[in-house]
């Protein structure tokens, strides 16, 4: 019997109110990433199911690193945080380029088979199944129809644009090292749809405007994967068939200090028909 692939889950990290979002003025509110962390990485320990005691690598490349309280926590949650600064990071004109970063560094560090990299603020409601994960060479969130009319816009014949929020990799591949390549590449040179995109949104879509490129390049197999999250600005319950809900598997709500956000009634729908409580 041949042995099953081994995975980890990986993510960035920076300071609540220190981090490279706030520093490029890329967000117009501040986020709460540890206590986004905290709370992301207690539901996969919590509702993961076969691959809630797989390690967790929480990476901070920048100079930002976080409190000695969520240390704490991450300990007592079996999380490996790494804090270790990278110069190029000085450069990144948002924080989202973290994410292609640390998983360029990860790539080359861990030993195991499969990479799930998952935002902060998203909150696992249900076991990711097998197929998803090992089925695929490269898996990455698309926006759906109704998620599409808020986001960036494609050229003609290009498909909806893709959502990194959820990205599946197997590490040998090497596919973070050439999209991060692809980072420097964009920084550095004239890309006519990037600039189009970036005079609207300015630089907050560079690193998902790179994955849609990539996608459509056809050079690498990626498997988009829609209606896998709810939450803010996400598809309503409401439009989700029950079979399109039993394939959600995300929470996704930002923590922003000293706002509640309105999305209780996405909750008690959720829980109304699925009986699996998001938060």
């Amino acid at each position: 019997m041949s042995q099953q692939p081994t995975c980890a889950l990986i993510a960035a990290i920076e300071g609540n109110l220190n981090n490279t979002n706030m520093r490029t003025n890329v967000v117009t509110k501040p986020r709460l990433f540890e206590a986004e962390a905290i709370r992301c990485f207690t539901a996969w320990r919590k509702r993961g199911g076969w691959l809630k005691d797989i390690p967790i690598y929480a990476v901070c490349p920048t100079t930002n690193g976080i409190s000695e309280d969520t240390k704490r926590e991450f300990f007592n949650l079996g999380v490996q945080y790494i804090e270790e600064y990278f110069s190029e990071t000085d450069t990144f004109t948002n924080g989202f380029l973290n994410s292609p970063f640390i998983g360029k560094i990860m790539e080359k560090r861990l030993t195991e088979d499969v990479l799930i990299k998952i935002d902060l603020d998203m909150v696992l409601v249900k076991p990711l199944p097998h197929s998803l994960v090992f089925d695929h060479d490269i898996v990455c969130g698309q926006y759906d129809d109704y998620c599409t009319s808020n986001q960036r816009s494609l050229p003609n014949g290009w498909n909806n644009p893709l959502d990194t929020s959820l990205m599946i990799t197997k590490r040998t591949l090497g596919f973070y090292e050439f999209f991060f390549s692809a980072v420097e590449q964009l920084i550095s040179t004239h890309d006519d749809v990037w600039e189009t995109i970036k005079a609207i949104t300015g630089e907050y879509f560079l690193e998902e405007y790179l994955m849609d490129k990539i996608f459509h390049s056809n050079r690498w197999n990626i498997t988009p994967i829609q209606r896998y999250q709810l939450g803010e600005c996400y598809t309503p319950v409401r439009l989700l068939s029950d079979e399109e809900l039993d394939a959600v598997y995300f929470w996704h709500e930002h923590i922003t200090p000293g706002v509640v956000n309105d999305t209780i009634r996405q909750r008690i729908e959720y829980f109304n028909r699925t009986k699996r409580m998001p938060l």
